[in-house]
């Protein structure tokens, strides 16, 4: 499947580079730029109540490093980061949107309109209930290894890294002045 860096959640702002303290309320941001997944996370104050672009996907969270680690999705940045994976050509992109539209199927935030057997391979045509847009989501054979490795990304990408594990480059996170709004 090849090598594919899985940004993961910083442990001190990307902006003013404060270290996040226990229990302290801070916002983290994906965005999905040339087949790749980019990561920003920070602090109230340097967010400052300024939503960033429509396509990055965003999420207010806590910092608990005495938390035991597992698998608890926040499902709107679940949809949100599925819908920024469509059309990626990478491979292991195209495997992680089919996981997350599994979770969505499963949660029902998705339903199967028919299967697509086209072009060589077999896709999924989904949609969300009561709307007709419809997604075709690509559909792969997945070994065990491939799932378990797939949801380690997933608990990467919404939970964070574990200390001393090494960051991937973030995603920029531009200058400026945050405004006088908060949360």
């Amino acid at each position: 499947m090849g090598d594919w860096k899985t940004p993961k959640r910083e442990l001190a702002c990307q902006r003013c580079e404060k270290a996040f303290e226990a229990d302290e309320k801070f916002f983290s941001m994906l965005a999905v730029e040339a087949d790749e997944i980019r990561r920003a996370d920070l602090c109230r104050g340097c967010f400052g109540g300024n939503e960033p672009e429509p396509e990055t996907i965003w999420w207010r969270t806590l910092h608990q490093p005495d938390r035991k680690r597992g698998l608890a999705l926040d499902f709107e940045a679940i949809e949100r980061l599925f819908e920024q994976l469509e059309g990626c050509a990478e491979e292991r992109l195209q495997r992680l949107r089919y996981v997350l539209c599994l979770l969505l199927l499963r949660k029902r935030r998705l339903k199967v309109v028919r299967i697509d057997r086209s072009g060589g391979e077999e896709a999924m045509v989904v949609r969300r209930p009561r709307k007709t847009v419809e997604m075709r989501v690509v559909v792969f054979d997945l070994t065990p290894e491939e799932t378990e490795s797939l949801r380690g990304e997933l608990m990467a990408l919404f939970e964070g890294a574990e200390d001393g594990e090494p960051m991937p480059d973030p995603l920029p996170v531009s200058g400026g002045e945050p405004s006088a709004a908060g949360e």
